[in-house]
């Protein structure tokens, strides 16, 4: 027989049971799943003790409440499986980075590209990250070309969430997956050809999960760049400090503005700029 149960109810307890129901008169499921009807409380609770189980309120809110005759202990049980069954049909979306650098050549480029569909394939939101080295940053607009083109290549399959912008020495932009993406993410042929194509790529010597890495290697570079250019400001604060003849300056000043120029040409001619 259904244990008695107290009146008062407890702080995890979402569901008023037995003589806890407070309406007086109330919907009644069966445990079978037939609807008895309206009937007062009092019948329906006798009901429930006459089979040994318990009148639970599942719908406090309907006119009138409507009550299952059930085993509580069954109840909660049913519930929770059901609970857990919906957490795992869930899925969790996550960020996976994309590592680009302004002179990332076709071939590599076209190994990312399939990559970031497969992220976005598998409902995940894809974070391009296209760093710069030194004075790279200069050339902000052929970067932007090569993330429209990559936005462009996935526009089938997602969208831009987070339109490019600049942090620190890197050009970022994040992409999720459309919502029929998404649908389809849970699919056995999707998450099959996802792998398929994975194991094409590894096989001609791309591994995508080597991404992380090219970035931590990438911010080690950058920060060595910045460290050398620190170092050669640090130089130039020295000359000046120590008060140079005027045509000591001169030739100094002359040789320092060669370099830049020099450097700006060869930096023309990477970038096939005029």
């Amino acid at each position: 027989m259904a244990q008695q149960r107290s009146n008062r109810v407890s702080p995890q307890q979402t569901f008023r049971i037995n003589n806890q129901i407070r309406a007086p008169q109330v919907r009644v499921i069966m445990p079978d799943g037939t609807n008895k009807g309206i009937v007062d409380t009092r019948d329906a609770l006798e009901l429930a003790r006459n089979m040994c189980m318990d009148l639970i309120e599942v719908a406090p809110n309907a006119d009138p409440p409507v009550c299952r005759i059930i085993d509580y202990g069954r109840f909660i049980y049913e519930r929770e499986k059901k609970e857990r069954a919906a957490r795992k049909s869930q899925k969790t979306i996550e960020v996976k980075g994309v590592q680009l650098r302004p002179k990332t050549t076709e071939h590599h480029l076209a190994f990312k590209i399939r990559a970031a569909r497969r992220f976005l394939q598998a409902g995940n939101k894809v974070k391009l990250n296209l760093r710069f080295r030194g004075r790279e940053v200069a050339h902000q607009h052929v970067a932007l070309k090569l993330i429209d083109r990559f936005v462009q290549e996935l526009s089938d399959i997602g969208f831009v969430e987070v339109a490019p912008n600049l942090e620190g020495k890197a050009l970022v932009a994040v992409i999720a997956p459309t919502p029929a993406t998404l649908a389809a993410a849970h699919l056995k042929s999707t998450q099959q050809r996802i792998e398929a194509e994975r194991a094409a790529d590894r096989a001609a010597g791309y591994n995508e999960e080597e991404e992380e890495v090219e970035e931590v290697e990438d911010a080690e570079g950058s920060e060595s760049e910045e460290a050398a250019l620190n170092e050669r400001a640090t130089e130039w604060v020295a000359i000046e400090d120590a008060k140079l003849p005027s045509k000591t300056q001169a030739a100094e000043l002359r040789r320092r503005q060669n370099r830049e120029k020099l450097a700006q040409k060869r930096a023309n001619e990477q970038f096939e700029l005029p």
